[in-house]
């Protein structure tokens, strides 16, 4: 009998569990319930728009690539990594180039892998489609955005035709974003890396550092002992990156100023141009796309994301800074955007429809940047490099001797555009300059020695000219064409190359050939 009731109470209590259990799913909320099996849908929508999205975009890419005619600064960067070792790159000639090393590290390594000068745009091209892919596929944005900010300007083609450290930031920055609210030591490891690219870049992810610190502390973090450990941990390990990134780009003390200072101006001024050169067209557009997206900001009660934007603006008022500078701005705005976006069953405020409108504004301005960049690399060259190097390919198998000059000087260029040529040959062509690349030291010999190699009547002397515009004009009484003509030389050929921004031509440079 004890047995027996022992089994009649198991039977029972399981039975007593089933109602209840029962009761407690009947109880459930109706919209907990509902969401379970209805949610998922929404939450992974079909991304055939998406694909076709990223798709397209490497196709515009890759084109775009396979006609691109690349530059001296491209090649600046490729004849330091290939021609020096790691220590006599990053300790010494580094702080000439106003850079940290993360861009000439991977350049270094691709030279090692013996990757060629054109595969280094293949593989920045593959580097942009990262980071797109991630914009695309992971950001909270409408659909409508996600499927056109790729082909804004910098994202299609100045962070991804052109090969140059920022192509790496709108990666980064994306990342950034996409792990804004995870592990502090992941965020420090993406915001170090940030720092060692450029330095406009390292002034945004001292912003960015700063405004996560803010965050992190507004949430009580530091009361956790384990995340206080996090935290601690990652504030190390971006501190040393920080200090890495500046002592890599500490300036030497025979810098050209005009590397670190650009033209006279104002710190205000430029601080304002910054903000609004490379969004909108024309620039009072930018000003009122600014007020919008800070209107904005402050709906979503995080206006305090702007800092990232001040503190680049502040930095590119002391530093010089070009377009490819200040585009770095619209990546980070994506960034800001994407951390502060409002989850769905978020009232849409009038400020944020500003907002957006704002943005689709930007968009609209830069695609049609992009269509005539393009366009206009399509139908001429970029730079004047390869057709250059064509022509001087037979002499330097011939074993002839070339000489490098300027025309005139601007902002201390010299025969700097001429560091364009030597990827395409396998040692240094030029007599008077001493190293395969560019030195912006104020001692760099090239000009003096050019004099000395001109008295043993060089076969071939190559002549540097940059202006503004896309009309260049040769002032025949020039006084250095004045010298080759009395020394016997004559010009052969004339090979330019200009570089397209927002809906003109911003600079020609010009290789003039003289043989004696």
């Amino acid at each position: 009998m004890t047995l027996g009731n022992k089994v009649m109470q198991s039977l029972l209590g399981e039975r007593m569990t089933v109602p209840q259990a029962t009761s407690d799913m009947v109880s459930a909320p109706i919209e907990r319930f509902a969401a379970m099996p209805h949610s998922q849908p929404e939450r992974n929508p079909p991304r055939a728009l998406e694909w076709v999205t990223l798709a397209l975009y490497a196709v515009v890419v890759a084109c775009a690539i396979s006609y691109h005619e690349p530059w001296a600064d491209e090649a600046q960067a490729w004849q330091l990594a290939r021609s020096l070792s790691l220590p006599a790159l990053f300790h010494t000639y580094l702080r000439y180039e106003g850079s940290p090393g993360l861009w000439h590290l991977l350049l270094w390594l691709l030279n090692r892998a013996h990757v060629s000068y054109s595969g280094m745009h293949w593989f920045s091209g593959l580097l942009a489609l990262a980071g797109t892919a991630l914009l695309v596929l992971h950001s909270p944005f409408p659909r409508y955005l996600k499927l056109a900010l790729p082909f804004t300007y910098f994202l299609l083609f100045q962070y991804a035709v052109v090969a140059r450290s920022y192509i790496l930031v709108p990666c980064l920055l994306f990342l950034i974003a996409a792990r804004w609210k995870k592990s502090p030591i992941v965020m420090a490891l993406l915001l170090g890396l940030l720092a060692n690219l450029a330095l406009h870049a390292a002034a945004i992810s001292a912003g960015l550092a700063i405004v996560y610190a803010t965050e992190r502390l507004r949430t009580g973090d530091l009361k956790k002992p384990e995340s206080r450990r996090q935290l601690l941990f990652a504030t190390l390990l971006l501190l040393g990156l920080y200090a890495f990134a500046l002592w890599t780009a500490w300036p030497p003390h025979d810098l050209l100023l005009s590397r670190v200072r650009g033209q006279s101006r104002s710190l205000s001024g430029f601080a304002i141009v910054s903000l609004v050169w490379g969004m909108c067209q024309p620039w009072p557009l930018s000003i009122l796309f600014w007020i919008a997206i800070a209107r904005c900001l402050h709906a979503r009660r995080n206006l305090l994301y702007l800092l990232p934007v001040a503190c680049f603006a502040c930095f590119s008022g002391a530093v010089y800074a070009n377009l490819w500078h200040v585009g770095l701005l619209t990546p980070l705005l994506l960034c800001l955007l994407w951390i502060t976006w409002p989850a769905p069953e978020y009232r849409t405020s009038p400020s944020e429809w500003i907002g957006r409108a704002a943005l689709i504004l930007m968009t609209t301005t830069q695609i049609l940047w992009s269509g005539y960049a393009l366009a206009y690399d399509h139908a001429h060259p970029y730079s004047p490099d390869l057709a250059a190097a064509h022509i001087l390919s037979p002499f330097v198998q011939s074993g002839a001797s070339i000489a490098v000059t300027y025309l005139d000087e601007p902002e201390g260029n010299q025969a700097f555009d001429a560091v364009g040529i030597l990827p395409y040959f396998d040692h240094n062509i030029f007599m008077n300059q001493p190293a395969p690349f560019w030195s912006w030291s104020s001692h760099n010999p090239t000009e003096a020695q050019f004099f000395t190699a001109l008295r043993s009547q060089p076969q071939i002397i190559l002549v540097e000219e940059r202006t503004h515009g896309n009309d260049p004009i040769l002032d025949p009484k020039a006084p250095k064409l004045a010298l080759l003509r009395n020394a016997g030389y004559r010009m052969t050929h004339v090979f330019c190359g200009s570089r397209p921004e927002r809906f003109a031509v911003h600079e020609t440079s010009c290789h003039l050939i003289f043989q004696h």
